[in-house]
């Protein structure tokens, strides 16, 4: 574990930009550098692969994992932990700083080029998966969780009908929209272009009002069918407990202006906008 700084700011931890780590990974003809500190927990790591020939026939689905809609190829993982600037019993946990690196792919029909559409593609990617008509068994990454929660809740409304207490049209809209907030994947707020590092990235929050923990995701086309994703997720264990979270806010932006995107090869071209 990271020795304990910061303390005087109220908390421990986090990224210690003082010790840095060099990373490069090559995805065909696209390099990519990433600038990062050393993560501060102890783990088991197996050897990093560098090159990701992500065009080859069936490699993507090969090498694909899911988590929650997502569907990707992992390239890397780093995290930060944020303590109590005292040792308590509990541990101390105020939150985490995670990065995830991410290859991911479009569904055929959508050009992942068009930033425009790629920035709504993400957002649908959400909706589709959590409105589906389907709902997946448990394990099956929340497929259909807000048409299970609306099917419950008519249910519901038809038991109370037959009691002779209907809900009225709006009480029910009301009711399930608190359901979903609470218990369900409400909406997203549309994605946004953004230009880092000369390239314009799309740019798009998971973030739901029930908890402070949020999700940014930073995407940048490859081809027309994939794109890179930087994804940094501020996990907040201790809600009351806000000291740290701008030095996250911080370290976040401190790596995203050292992230690097490149060709290796010449005559090759990355799509700027």
């Amino acid at each position: 574990m990271q020795p304990l700084k910061n303390w005087w700011q109220g908390f421990a931890g986090g990224p210690d930009f003082n010790r840095l780590q060099k990373l490069s990974f090559l995805l065909e003809e696209f390099s990519l550098q990433l600038t990062l500190p050393y993560s501060n927990i102890s783990s088991d790591e197996p050897p990093k692969q560098v090159n990701y020939p992500f065009r080859s026939n069936g490699w993507f689905e090969q090498h694909l994992q899911q988590k929650d809609q997502h569907k990707y190829v992992q390239i890397h993982t780093e995290g930060w932990c944020y303590l109590a600037p005292l040792l308590r019993f509990d541990g101390g946990e105020y939150g985490w700083l995670w990065l995830n690196v991410w290859l991911k792919k479009v569904p055929e029909g959508i050009d992942a080029l068009d930033r425009q559409t790629l920035a709504q593609h993400v957002i649908n990617e959400h909706g589709q998966h959590y409105n589906s008509a389907k709902i997946g068994a448990e394990g099956e990454f929340g497929l259909g969780r807000n048409t299970e929660i609306e099917s419950e809740l008519k249910e519901y409304a038809e038991l109370r009908a037959s009691r002779g207490s209907p809900f009225t049209e709006e009480r029910y809209r009301d009711e399930l929209q608190g359901r979903i907030n609470n218990y369900g994947y409400p909406p997203l707020q549309p994605a946004k272009l953004i230009t880092l590092q000369g390239f314009e990235w799309v740019f798009y929050q998971e973030k739901y009002d029930r908890h402070p923990t949020r999700t940014d995701f930073y995407c940048l086309p490859l081809t027309s069918q994939f794109y890179l994703t930087l994804v940094f997720k501020h996990r907040v264990d201790n809600a009351g407990e806000k000291s740290w979270q701008k030095d996250a806010e911080n370290a976040q932006q401190k790596i995203l202006a050292k992230v690097n995107v490149s060709l290796m090869f010449e005559g090759a071209s990355l799509p700027a906008k």
